[in-house]
């Protein structure tokens, strides 16, 4: 059977050139040049995700100095309920 038989685009060859650089069944040649606006999109994804996560600390510290402050009254309340 030759690979003439074989019509079907699937099976087309691949050439010589393309196989130079494939490693493990990957094209190891990647772009020169990383795509300035995918950078950019890189950037203001970073960002965003940093900013939440100053949002949420900002919002973890405001609950516990809450909850601390909370924690005081009742003392203060229960010292001073016990000393009547």
């Amino acid at each position: 059977m030759s690979d003439d038989s074989i019509d079907d685009p699937v099976f087309d060859t691949v050439e010589r050139i393309v196989l130079a650089f494939v490693t493990g069944g990957r094209i190891s040649q990647g772009p020169q040049q990383a795509d300035p606006q995918l950078l950019q999109a890189m950037q203001q994804i970073a960002q965003s995700v940093q900013q939440l996560g100053q949002g949420m600390a900002q919002a973890k510290s405001s609950d516990s100095q809450g909850m601390q402050q909370m924690m005081q009254q009742m003392m203060q309340a229960r010292a001073g309920g016990g000393a009547k």
